[in-house]
């Protein structure tokens, strides 16, 4: 009962959300717009999970409530509210990208990208690897497995996603932007995880879709091509056990559903070892560096049973986990404070937080899956920075231009 009650809410501030948006990627819509469709189709597919009964319905709607709350109040209070931009929102007239910034982010891109995944691939043959997709998949998940050291390369992957994000938004060269998507290919079978290839589709559709270049009706004819690429690249990174009992049915309701279940029977209020042991995890990382005995949590979480197994517990899991239900509202609202912001400031045609929206974007879509904001601090602080970058070295836009020439 408490669970259609949720479903309930999520349905109608979604409906809300659109009504206030007319924007299908505006967190007033995307955060219970997700929600709400997890929801239905749990409901109609009804797996043959644990039933939902304990903190879930609860958590969700103070997750769905204060996440809106918050963003609400920073979209109204924010001065010149004046609508959604329907012009070519990323030809802002603050600063633009230095070029030769992104040129240089690219460079480094090709020199690195191409290098892993030979790499990867070289090692996995000498090892007499059978199954080079799952070989490279146990390698970016068990930190122990036996892989090739990259060095100072494995902290230089995120320039190809920043490549991508300016090359869509800034560059017009479709040479440019077809080598950039390229590269995230590239980046996505180094780790053969499916998010990097979701987080290379929806930063496209994302700025083509701000751009008026593509409709709803592309986003949805995306969105099935995608899922089609999920089935066969699960399948061909599954074990081969695995592959002779693979099911399409089963591998969208783990992924979809299961985390929802997970969270409900296996995550514990203030269980964590130490305070926000989670949530904090960065802090805890950067201390033992330092000499300190606390070893920060994995973010590889155990595998449970729904009966099926998962590993994924939802956006809520670390705030419950270290702070219970009052955590999962605080968290929800210091989210929609910051994600109202970012949305708010590049509405009003503010050009690095429209490339920070477009670059975080993914994480209101795989809410449903697992939190990774706080949990990879280390990796978002390294997002904002390379993305300012450019923007640091910018050109003036022509109002920009104008103020400077007014003001002498």
């Amino acid at each position: 009962m408490l669970l259609f009650i949720a479903f309930l809410i999520v349905v109608c501030l979604t409906a809300l959300g659109w009504y206030h948006s007319r924007d299908i990627f505006s967190p007033f819509f995307l955060v219970p717009g997700v929600w709400a469709g997890i929801l239905l189709l749990y409901y109609i597919a009804q797996p043959d999970y644990y039933p939902i009964r304990h903190d879930f319905p609860v958590a969700l709607v103070l997750w769905v409530t204060g996440f809106l709350s918050a963003a609400w109040a920073v979209y109204y209070l924010l001065p010149e509210r004046h609508g959604l931009i329907s012009d070519n929102i990323i030809l802002g007239d603050d600063v633009r990208p230095n070029r030769t910034v992104i040129n240089a982010y690219m460079v480094i891109s090709l020199l690195v990208m191409p290098y892993m995944l030979y790499a990867l691939v070289r090692y996995g043959l000498e090892r007499g690897e059978v199954n080079l997709f799952l070989y490279i998949r146990m390698t970016a998940v068990d930190a122990d497995f036996d892989k090739p050291e990259f060095g100072l390369a494995a902290y230089l992957v995120p320039f190809s996603l920043m490549t991508l994000i300016f090359a869509y938004g800034y560059v017009e060269q479709k040479w440019f932007r077809w080598i950039a998507v390229g590269l995230n290919i590239v980046a996505g079978l180094t780790t053969m995880s499916k998010t990097t290839f979701f987080i290379m589709v929806i930063v496209v559709l994302y700025v083509q879709y701000r751009r008026k270049k593509v409709k709803l009706r592309t986003l949805g004819l995306v969105t099935l091509a995608f899922l089609a690429f999920s089935v066969w690249f699960q399948f061909m990174r599954s074990m081969e056990d695995q592959q002779d009992n693979f099911s399409v049915l089963d591998m969208l309701e783990t992924y979809t559903m299961s985390p929802c279940v997970a969270f409900d029977y296996y995550a514990e209020a203030f269980s964590a070892s130490h305070v926000g042991e989670h949530v904090f995890r960065f802090y805890y990382a950067v201390a033992h560096a330092l000499g300190s005995d606390i070893a920060p949590a994995d973010n590889i979480l155990k595998f449970v049973g729904v009966p099926e197994l998962t590993n994924t517990y939802t956006i809520l899991y670390p705030f419950y986990t270290d702070f219970g239900l009052p955590g999962v509202f605080v968290f929800a609202v210091i989210y929609g404070l910051v994600f109202g912001f970012i949305y708010r400031r590049g509405e009003r045609r503010d050009n690095y937080y429209f490339v920070l929206y477009a670059c975080f974007v993914c994480n209101l879509i795989l809410q449903f899956v697992q939190e990774n904001i706080f949990s990879n601090l280390s990796l978002t602080i390294q997002y904002c920075v390379l993305l300012l970058i450019p923007f640091l070295v910018g050109e003036k836009g022509e109002k920009e231009k104008q103020k400077t020439l007014t003001a002498l």
